[in-house]
């Protein structure tokens, strides 16, 4: 079996010769006729540009010009149609009598309703007890992962 494995390394070696011999040889073709090389492996060489002679000379036409008259237009003015609008009559109506307000009466006793918050001192304000919130402590299930691995260990 080693035999076979040498052959097939050895046919292997020639195909891959003969591969390299045809690219070369299309490369040196390449070459003498004047194309160029490719800039990547991939895609078409550039195209030289044509070589010109000793009596030939660069052609050099002239470029086209377009100068437009200038177009000058007065502006657009838009005039709307006179409208007239009737009027509504004017009613006035009559004139309305209107009784004085009473004056707003106070109160005899001056105090406010509401307690202002210096009336009452810290130590005269009953104490209050604040709320106990009753916290939930619910553990979460990491706690138990692995621990039967644990046990068999």
């Amino acid at each position: 079996m080693d035999l076979l494995a040498n052959v097939s390394l050895i046919v292997a070696t020639l195909d891959l010769k003969v591969v390299k011999d045809i690219r070369d040889a299309i490369r040196s073709a390449d070459i003498a006729s004047g194309k160029g090389q490719p800039a990547a492996f991939i895609g078409p060489a550039p195209t030289p540009p044509p070589q010109l002679g000793a009596d030939q000379e660069a052609e050099v036409e002239p470029r086209l010009v377009i100068h437009p008259d200038p177009l000058i237009e007065p502006p657009l003015v838009f005039h709307e149609a006179p409208r007239i609008e009737a009027s509504a009559p004017v009613h006035v109506p009559a004139p309305i009598e209107v009784e004085p307000t009473p004056a707003p009466s106070h109160s005899s006793s001056g105090k406010s309703p509401i307690q202002p918050p210096w009336a009452l001192m810290p130590w005269q304000t009953p104490v209050q007890i604040p709320p106990k919130v009753k916290v939930t402590i619910v553990r979460p299930d990491i706690i138990n992962k692995g621990s039967l691995i644990d046990f068999f260990i």
